[in-house]
């Protein structure tokens, strides 16, 4: 016979509510009841009545989670698509569900139907702009931010090591490589990503005591697309300040590799080859991976006559001729990272604000 929430409260000796509370991973049961009742109901193979707990423990069960991000494809992206795996993942385990949406950066609300579907807390993804968080405030929805940092009280930030990565990339290019003339690509700097990668790049060059690439073929035009540069307190609260340009990076609207491509081609056919770069240090891989193509258009090789280095590890990177030296993520560590601070503020929508970061490290492999 299928056992009962009741069951499992008598064989654990403790009360319904209690029994479903800690089903629920509810903060106001003690860590010892919620493994003794997790326990009997793994023994018993006891699947919780969702409408149950959500009574029990006035709460739904689900998180929202929001992708602000114009282009498709939304799930199946390289970065997206695990970022929600993990977060789903981790969800399971405490015996949430996740209700997902996408939402374009241009628009500044969310979905109505979005925040009605009564979600105990929400995750937002990357670049998110202040008015969303101010709604999610107002109504006392608990709120975690990935791939960005905005100073607003009793939320979680969830950031990879960018900055990290980059010098990594940086100082194997120098010190490891030899290179003294090491050009940036990127999409717009705007990007907080983009730009502490970009910070990375300039601080190497400082620590070694280099000077900055500079290409007079390259125009340096809008570095920020249409979106504001990271202001100072964002870049204050991940210990770093705001920075001028420096040099020429070559920055292009968008990171499809075609458009690396036919950025970087010109750019070698018209450039002397004492204004070559040695190496030049991609934003993405998919931006490495069009510089890739744009060097042997015009007759140069890889890693021989310039190196090329990438940032994400997507997996078509490993298997590129050459295969490409980049710096790993782990998205779906963050996404798992989300659902973790996101339950502490369930538990206590009054906790302080948190950065947690997620590592990077760099993997060498024959483009460099």
């Amino acid at each position: 016979m299928k056992p009962r929430l009741s069951d499992i409260a008598r064989i654990a000796g403790v009360s319904k509510a209690t029994a479903s509370r800690a089903l629920a991973n509810s903060p106001l049961v003690k860590e010892e009841t919620k493994r003794r009742v997790l326990e009997i109901a793994k023994q018993y193979n006891y699947q919780p009545n969702a409408l149950a707990q959500a009574v029990a423990t006035k709460r739904s069960g689900i998180l929202g989670f929001c992708m602000h991000k114009s282009q498709h494809p939304y799930f199946g992206h390289s970065f997206f698509g695990p970022m929600l795996d993990g977060a789903i993942e981790e969800a399971r385990r405490h015996n949430y569900h996740i209700l997902v949406a996408p939402a374009d950066p241009a628009n500044t609300t969310f979905d109505e139907h979005f925040i009605q579907d009564s979600i105990d807390g929400v995750i937002l993804a990357t670049f998110t702009p202040m008015e969303p968080i101010q709604e999610f405030r107002r109504r006392n929805i608990p709120l975690v931010l990935v791939n960005d940092a905005v100073p607003t009280p009793n939320n979680a930030f969830i950031v990879q090591d960018e900055y990290g990565g980059a010098k990594a990339v940086m100082r194997h290019l120098i010190k490891e490589r030899g290179h003294r003339k090491i050009a940036f690509i990127s999409d717009r700097l705007s990007h907080l990503s983009y730009y502490l990668r970009y910070l990375a790049y300039l601080d190497a060059h400082r620590e070694y005591g280099l000077e900055i690439y500079n290409n007079p073929k390259i125009k340096l035009g809008n570095v920020w697309g249409k979106f504001p540069r990271p202001d100072r307190q964002k870049l204050e609260m991940l210990g770093q300040k705001v920075r001028e340009i420096e040099g020429t990076p070559i920055i292009i609207e968008g990171i499809d590799s075609s458009q690396a491509r036919d950025a970087v081609y010109p750019i070698l056919m018209a450039t002397d080859d004492k204004d070559l770069p040695t190496a030049i240090f991609a934003a993405t891989d998919s931006l490495a991976l069009g510089t890739i193509e744009a060097i042997w258009e015009a007759g140069l090789e890889v890693p021989r006559d310039i190196a090329v280095a990438g940032f994400d590890d997507l997996p078509m990177s490993a298997a590129f001729t050459p295969p490409l030296t980049t710096v790993h993520s782990n998205p779906f560590e963050m996404g798992q990272a989300a659902v973790q601070e996101l339950l502490k503020l369930i538990a206590d929508p009054q906790r302080d604000s948190t950065i947690r970061w997620v590592d990077t490290h760099l993997v060498v492999r024959k483009s460099t």
